[in-house]
């Protein structure tokens, strides 16, 4: 393992920069263990990547802001959007809010991950140099292997063009991502004005499959997890992380 890492996935040798333990579910059963080996390490003062800035939405409810505690951890600057709008829907506040704090960005670059739960555990500069010299598109999602919602559209489309590649990470999670930001600000202007898909009307997520299968290729997936490491439903043993084997 590196030693200027704190993950690896031994599935596919690549050193995830943030963690996402994504979802309403309970099984995440490393998740508080790397939370924990996580934040014993030291501070540090990271600072500023150069051309990319990193943002989040936090509508201050309790169970929010662990991304920023992870990033305050590193010393890594982040901006918030969501703090006006209460009570919160994803399908409708997630959008607006994102669009909104795009429109203060004036970097090339742009980086998204949940408040609630997600962290960073690296420098973000990897995630931009990887996204700029690996993905010949506009904007990369984390790769999930649960397709949510569960529309068989999205999953014959997803797993179509994910037949390439190693593993089962098919499936996107709005949960993190990276992007150009004008791409990134016309794409979410746009999704401001779709609906949420049946039986997830509350949640962005569908709507964010129904633009990636309007905008792929410009829009594409991390699915070996150089990025992003989403760990919901992930059983094998393909984990290290501060140089100890874990089984998630």
């Amino acid at each position: 393992m590196r030693s200027n890492v704190f993950i690896e996935n031994t599935l596919f040798n690549t050193y995830p920069s943030i963690v996402h333990a994504h979802g309403s579910h309970s099984y995440k059963p490393n998740w508080q263990p790397i939370l924990d080996s996580f934040f014993s390490t030291p501070k540090q003062t990271i600072g500023v990547t150069k051309d990319l800035t990193i943002i989040t939405c936090n509508n201050g409810h309790p169970d929010m802001g662990l991304l920023e505690r992870s990033l305050d951890h590193l010393g890594i600057p982040y901006k918030v959007s969501g703090r006006d709008f209460n009570p919160w829907i994803n399908s409708i506040h997630k959008p607006l809010s994102i669009t909104n704090v795009l429109d203060e960005i004036t970097t090339p670059y742009v980086l998204y991950a949940d408040s609630r739960d997600a962290i960073f555990v690296n420098d973000p500069s990897q995630i931009l140099d990887i996204f700029k010299r690996e993905y010949d598109c506009k904007l990369v999602f984390g790769a999930d292997r649960l397709n949510w919602p569960p529309l068989k559209e999205f999953e014959r489309f997803e797993n179509l063009i994910a037949s390439n590649y190693p593993g089962d990470f098919n499936y996107l999670n709005g949960g993190l991502w990276i992007g150009e930001t004008k791409f990134c600000k016309s794409f979410f202007e746009k999704s401001k004005h779709i609906k949420g898909v049946e039986k997830a009307e509350e949640s962005e997520q569908g709507i964010l499959k129904k633009l990636f299968m309007e905008y792929y290729p410009e829009v594409q997936l991390d699915y070996t997890c150089n990025m992003f490491q989403n760990i919901g439903f992930v059983s094998a043993s393909i984990f290290n992380y501060n140089q100890e084997l874990s089984t998630l």
